[in-house]
């Protein structure tokens, strides 16, 4: 089977209920794991962190740290987020990877607390390569509390990256950052939510609307995007059907409460028909 390697810390996300696992990476493991690929994580953790009780089925190669990343996560009625950081796992490097794994189908670089600053896409040999901006335009202070800031080495970050995964959210006038991104990268996803999201390409920009659903939680939606993103474009080359596919994944995933709502490849592929069906009957207009 085709195999996708997530790079980037796990974390522990506070809920009212309690604790959840989260991160770019356990999202992304789990939404290529649902549709039907082999995955694999590589990261930094506490002893906490128990990859076959947490993550059974995953590859997961973990760096030990003194503790897991954890985050409080709060949500405005508008989508924003509010985030503070109370612990941080050490930054994530190569040399738990073992040889196998260096040259995976697709590569997804999750960063969440700027913890792949070793990490350059070009040190591994994946097919098709993403990266998630979010890690990369946070500062942390003192307090833990979590705030954008000016993405300080984007070419080098980026190096070797096909699809970039930027949310409006991350950045003041994200549209205008993320046509400015294109000098890096040949392809910038610009996630809306639920309003869908923008693929810019060097050749054009083209809006695709999302399948929207009532949301549960929304945490690790755009992760869930990013994964069937890259799955579908390794699959066929299209980045526009990859960009439905993957909002048609990420609306199944804001219907439960962390990595519960998953949809199998049988029910992506039926929200994408319901999706044309909508757009075809006017509901949207792309």
């Amino acid at each position: 089977m085709p195999r996708l390697l997530a790079i980037g810390h796990v974390t522990r996300d506070r809920r009212p209920g309690g604790d959840v696992l989260g991160g770019s990476v356990t999202y992304a493991a789990l939404a290529a794991q649902k549709l039907g690929w082999d995955v694999a994580i590589l990261t930094s953790a506490g002893p906490d962190f128990d990859p076959p009780r947490e993550l059974p089925g995953v590859a997961t190669f973990v760096r030990r740290s003194s503790a897991t990343t954890r985050f409080v996560n709060e949500y405005d009625e508008d989508g924003t987020r509010r985030q503070a950081v109370t612990a941080r796992a050490d930054d994530v490097d190569l040399e738990p990877l073992p040889d196998s794994w260096r040259d995976p189908d697709a590569l997804l670089l999750g960063s969440v607390a700027n913890e792949l600053y070793g990490v350059p896409a070009t040190s591994l040999d994946a097919g098709c390569v993403g990266a998630i901006a979010q890690g990369y335009v946070r500062a942390i202070d003192a307090d833990g509390v979590v705030s954008a800031r000016a993405w300080e080495r984007p070419a080098r970050d980026l190096l070797g990256v096909h699809v970039l995964f930027l949310s409006e959210h991350d950045l003041p006038d994200a549209e205008a950052r993320a046509r400015e991104l294109l000098g890096c990268v040949p392809i910038v996803a610009l996630t809306r939510g639920w309003r869908g999201l923008t693929l810019l390409t060097r050749q054009g920009a083209h809006d695709v609307p999302s399948l929207p659903r009532s949301e549960v939680d929304p945490t690790g939606a755009g992760d869930v995007f990013a994964a069937a993103f890259l799955v579908r474009y390794q699959e066929t080359g299209d980045a526009l059907d990859a960009a439905a596919f993957g909002a048609c994944a990420a609306s199944c995933a804001v219907e439960g409460v962390g990595a519960s709502s998953l949809g199998d490849r049988a029910e992506v592929l039926r929200r994408m028909d319901q999706r044309e069906r909508m757009i075809e009957d006017g509901e949207w207009e792309e």
